[in-house]
């Protein structure tokens, strides 16, 4: 990244990348048991996010461990040239949280409007309380976080292995 971004230049570029995507991948751990599924994700306000599944195993960790990570990213070229989000939150569903469906049909593109009027549709609120936000398109891969309003550098440093 050639310069640190304002607040308001990375929330910008935040939102911007995720609503360029629509797939993701969700990391939540239940049992001390990490697990990454494939999911699809629309944006609310304030950088929240809307996922829409039909159930699963990360609805039980969710309810044991509301802490959850959505990586969006790029196609993967190698190490260095990639753009990505990491968003670190907490997740609500709409298991235990009815209000949640139509509250995500506020903010649901039309074709994910279709999905969520489906009897066995579930949705999963994640607001963040962290995002990661890297542009190593370039090469360059400092990270910026956006955390509390504030924009936090952090330079990559190169693994050497002796």
């Amino acid at each position: 990244m050639d310069k640190r971004l304002s607040v308001s230049e990375l929330k910008q570029e935040i939102k911007s990348f995720l609503n360029e995507n629509s797939l993701g991948s969700l990391a939540t751990c239940g049992n001390n048991i990490p697990r990454c599924s494939p999911v699809q994700y629309f944006t609310g306000k304030d950088m929240e996010l809307y996922v829409i599944s039909s159930g699963g195993e990360k609805f039980n960790n969710i309810q044991e461990n509301p802490n959850v990570c959505l990586l969006v990213n790029t196609e993967y070229v190698d190490y260095k040239k990639i753009k990505g989000v990491q968003v670190f939150g907490k997740a609500y569903t709409s298991l235990k949280h009815t209000y949640l469906i139509d509250e995500a049909k506020k903010y649901a593109p039309y074709e994910k409007m279709l999905a969520i009027e489906k009897d066995w549709i579930n949705i999963i609120k994640i607001v963040p309380d962290e995002i990661v936000y890297l542009d190593a398109l370039n090469g360059d891969r400092t990270k910026q976080v956006y955390k509390n309003d504030h924009v936090i550098e952090i330079q990559d440093r190169e693994l050497s292995i002796h």
